[in-house]
């Protein structure tokens, strides 16, 4: 039964890779893979290192031996740097998306390319009031992003699909001639017009009815959320759908879902807990962004940490445990980008179960555990860049029972995820045999 279960999700998942969408995706995500790791180590830096309200700044007292000149320098430069990388990730995914795509078909790839950035600047572009005297060429910014990564891929994949049947086809060469090049030219004017007044209509129509207060008002919900649910099991069901938006690319919501330590039901139960020296018998013990906070996310969203730890034990490909390496640093402390993108996480069939439900199982037998009285509710603010397995930790004052609660939770978490990394070095198996066929020329469906 268990053989016959990995055949069905064996089969599936290759039946998805297959298609030339997930192929565009994953080819598309490896490219911009340096990126997004180069942008999570910069973003650990400056959230995790230098920040004045980070755990290691704390530990390390930066403030009292490091020059502030410097500790702002280089806090700065993490900033900007990371904040660049992932709010124009998006323009790199078009790009790439639309390369892949149109290379896929034969088609002239570069100008493919070109094209599906300039869509996506279009359908993000904030047309301005005809009456209006502001002539400032402003963007939708979170459209751009790292955090609507779905919106770019799938911009960028039509594109190419247009390049596919209204451009003619093209072979690359090293060394192109002058009539070459303006032939390109000329045959890439048909696709390129009709991208650009597609991105055109898209633009004008979400700004005239309103799509970004629109995304706005959902955001807010999720924000709403994640700061004032009391029912853990309705919580349950918007992290399940803010994880599900989350591996699809579109992260805003989780970002938003995010804990929020001052909210009144979290200052409730501080203060009981301070005026009481224990976190025991709060009034809000099932409080559901606490225990997302506490036991679901371990290197962030989908439990990123357990998830490069099993790739490190098991997985034989080298590129993949390369990725896992250098993005382990900046995961442990809660900046997972460079897991999401690298591995990639992103519109992955095979990972979308545990990266959805993972989570929801930890804090449910959290929650259990919780119940029976054997650990106390999570209620003390902790620091940026606190290692996830540590927050229940320090979450409850220094509570041995949670730290071990932790502890067995996401070596459980490891367990779960290697059955799933064994599956996902089979798909890698056979992908590589179907592409080894290809190159030798034999035919598949």
């Amino acid at each position: 039964m268990k053989v016959n279960m990995e055949n069905i999700v064996l089969h599936t998942v290759l039946w998805f890779r297959k298609k030339s969408f997930f192929v565009v995706t994953n080819r598309t995500l490896k490219m911009v893979m340096p990126l997004a790791i180069i942008g999570s180590f910069f973003q650990f830096l400056w959230r995790s290192i230098f920040s004045p309200t980070s755990l290691i700044s704390n530990i390390c007292y930066f403030e009292n031996w490091l020059p502030d000149s410097i500790s702002k320098a280089i806090w700065y430069a993490s900033q900007g740097l990371s904040t660049v990388i992932f709010n124009t990730m998006g323009l790199f995914m078009a790009y790439f998306a639309a390369q892949f795509t149109a290379k896929l078909y034969r088609k002239d790839s570069q100008m493919a390319g070109l094209t599906g950035v300039l869509s996506l600047l279009l359908c993000s572009y904030r047309f301005h009031n005809p009456a209006s005297s502001n002539s400032q060429m402003t963007f939708n910014w979170s459209v751009l992003g790292i955090n609507s990564l779905f919106f770019a891929i799938v911009i960028g994949y039509g594109v190419g699909m247009i390049f596919r049947f209204f451009g003619t086809n093209f072979r690359h060469e090293s060394h192109e001639n002058y009539r070459r090049i303006e032939k390109r030219a000329f045959a890439s004017f048909k696709p390129l017009i009709i991208s650009l007044i597609i991105g055109t209509i898209i633009g004008v129509a979400a700004t005239l009815i309103g799509f970004e207060v629109g995304a706005s008002n959902v955001y807010q919900f999720f924000q709403n959320e994640g700061e004032n649910n009391l029912n853990l099991w309705q919580y349950i069901v918007v992290v399940i759908l803010s994880l599900l938006l989350s591996w699809l690319g579109i992260s805003q919501p989780l970002v938003k879902l995010a804990p929020n330590n001052f909210s009144g039901t979290n200052i409730a139960n501080l203060n009981y807990a301070l005026k009481h020296g224990s976190s025991w018998n709060v009034p809000n013990k099932f409080v559901g962004n606490s225990f997302y906070q506490a036991y679901g996310g371990f290197g962030g969203s989908g439990l990123m940490l357990a998830l490069l730890i099993a790739l490190l034990l098991v997985y034989k490909y080298q590129s993949t445990t390369k990725v896992a390496r250098w993005a382990f640093l900046p995961t442990l402390f809660g900046s997972n980008q460079g897991a999401l993108v690298g591995i990639p996480i992103f519109l992955n069939p095979l990972y979308l179960l545990p990266y959805v439900f993972f989570p929801i199982i930890n804090m449910i037998i959290a929650a259990a555990v919780v119940a029976i009285n054997w650990v106390p509710s999570s209620v003390y603010p902790f620091l940026t860049g606190t290692p996830g397995p540590l927050i229940a930790f320090i979450g409850t004052n220094g509570n041995w029972n949670a730290l071990i609660l932790s502890i067995i939770l996401f070596l459980m978490d490891i367990a779960l995820y290697i059955p799933v990394v064994k599956l996902a070095a089979k798909v890698e198996d056979e992908i590589n045999r179907i592409n080894e066929e290809e190159r030798l020329g034999i035919a598949f469906k």
